[in-house]
């Protein structure tokens, strides 16, 4: 089986203090360290927006747990896809915390208000999950690995 990369967003149920986003990094890491996953944690404005990249079935399990975790409701997949290679392969869980207005911006949403607004677009425009993923490689500096 080859890789896949799963993209989803979700709302947070409580507000997030960055001890609760740290201790959910943690954990990440440590699970996506031991399975081979790799990828990126992005929280902004209450909404958590992650891409999964790994071997295709235990990608997609980790999904349906993340799924179901109750931190957070209104989980909308973007994106799903094979791979020829991974975008954050040296990530076992990679975290960026960018303004409503940069997501907008790198999905290529030059007038998107919120991320509410960028979100919407997002489920509808696949092709603009891909830009926002390309933009977001391009600016390091927004990433915490």
């Amino acid at each position: 089986m080859g890789d896949r990369q799963i993209v989803y967003s979700s709302l947070a149920t409580k507000k997030m203090l960055k001890s609760d986003l740290y201790m959910i990094l943690r954990q990440a890491r440590l699970n996506n360290e031991q399975s081979g996953v790799t990828g990126i944690l992005i929280f902004s404005d209450g909404y958590f927006f992650q891409v999964l990249e790994g071997e295709e079935n235990i990608v997609s399990d980790l999904y349906k747990t993340i799924s179901a975790d109750d931190r957070h409701s209104d989980i909308q997949l973007l994106l799903e896809e094979d791979l020829e290679k991974r975008s954050f392969p040296d990530w076992g869980m990679a975290y960026a915390t960018p303004s409503a207005r940069e997501m907008g911006n790198w999905a290529g949403l030059r007038n998107a208000i919120t991320l509410d607004d960028t979100l919407n677009i997002l489920r509808l425009e696949k092709d603009r999950v891909r830009n926002l993923l390309l933009k977001l490689l391009q600016n390091p500096s927004m990433i915490e690995a």
